[in-house]
């Protein structure tokens, strides 16, 4: 009877581990999914067109609209063409944020247009005109600029000789990341620019699901680094910006709630940029309506001073 007792417990203890090893394992599948599940929801395909105004209805009828491929799927790009693009200042590639395609800059992209810049946007993965599923993921951005930039290129730059980068939130971060690999590239503009992708996602996590986000963050990071890999997961505007010698204007406003100045934005991390060629600019307003006056047309300051920033830029 001893025996069968002890053997018993015996038996019972060697199944310990199994048992504590077949709760993780569920514990992480489980955690996957959800990741998966949340991921998934916060980047599904955005296909909410902006309104266009009358004012704008011509300048929409005579741009070019062209397609060009990025990671296997077409999408959807916006020229608006200087009427001499050699006199003109040069090429402005402007980079949309998250849940916006390019035709929700039209106020701002007239403006560009009023100063002779050319300017070309386009519509990223999974949104509006662009095909795709989903929008993939964050990064996903910093794939598709590459694919624009490359576009871009084989038509010459469509006649310019200067090409610039500007971008909004998602496409901010974007337009920093690409000078990376970007050639020839005069200034960049970032506005409400976004540091990285983790400190973005975990931020829009937050804002689905709440704190409990950050008891996901190992399976946030493995899965995007199951989509994008690991190196593009963790490239952050900030250093980009410290190792490239090109002009960079941060513009960033006191007011953002998604992305407030002392957290998650490229500003929060301005003690860290080391280069000389960065310019700061600081706006009383929000995310997204720094860029608009009252009326709801362009913020016309602040396209000011983001012109005279890059004609500095060209000139030097």
């Amino acid at each position: 009877m001893v025996m069968i007792m002890v053997s018993a417990k015996k038996l019972n203890q060697k199944r310990i581990p199994i048992i504590i090893i077949t709760v993780i394992l569920a514990f992480c599948a489980v955690s996957m999914t959800a990741t998966k599940m949340i991921y998934d929801h916060i980047f599904a395909r955005y296909d909410t067109p902006a309104n266009i105004p009358g004012e704008l209805s011509q300048m929409v009828q005579s741009r070019q609209v062209c397609q060009f491929p990025s990671e296997g799927e077409m999408l959807t790009g916006y020229y608006y063409g200087a009427q001499a693009p050699e006199k003109a200042p040069g090429l402005i590639l402007f980079v949309p944020g998250f849940h916006a395609g390019g035709d929700d800059y039209l106020w701002q992209i007239r403006q560009l247009l009023s100063y002779g810049w050319g300017v070309f946007t386009f519509d990223n993965t999974g949104t509006l005109r662009s095909a795709g599923d989903s929008q993939v993921g964050f990064s996903q951005a910093v794939c598709d600029l590459q694919a624009a930039l490359k576009y871009v290129e084989n038509q010459h730059r469509f006649g310019y000789n200067e090409l610039v980068l500007m971008g909004h939130s998602r496409g901010a971060y974007a337009a920093c990341c690409a000078l990376e690999k970007a050639q020839n590239v005069a200034a960049v503009v970032s506005i409400s620019g976004v540091n990285s992708p983790m400190e973005a996602v975990m931020q829009m996590s937050t804002n689905a699901i709440g704190p409990v986000s950050y008891g996901n963050y190992g399976f946030l990071w493995l899965y995007q680094a199951m989509l994008f890999g690991a190196d593009t997961l963790d490239m952050q505007a900030s250093e980009v910006i410290s190792e490239s010698a090109v002009p960079v204007l941060v513009v960033h406003g006191r007011q953002d709630e998604e992305f407030p100045p002392d957290a998650g934005s490229i500003l929060s991390h301005k003690k860290e940029i080391q280069s000389s060629q960065v310019e700061y600019l600081l706006c009383d307003a929000g995310h997204t309506d720094l860029m608009y006056d009252a009326d709801g047309t362009a913020n016309d300051a602040l396209m000011e001073q983001i012109h005279q920033f890059l004609m500095r830029s060209i000139e030097r």
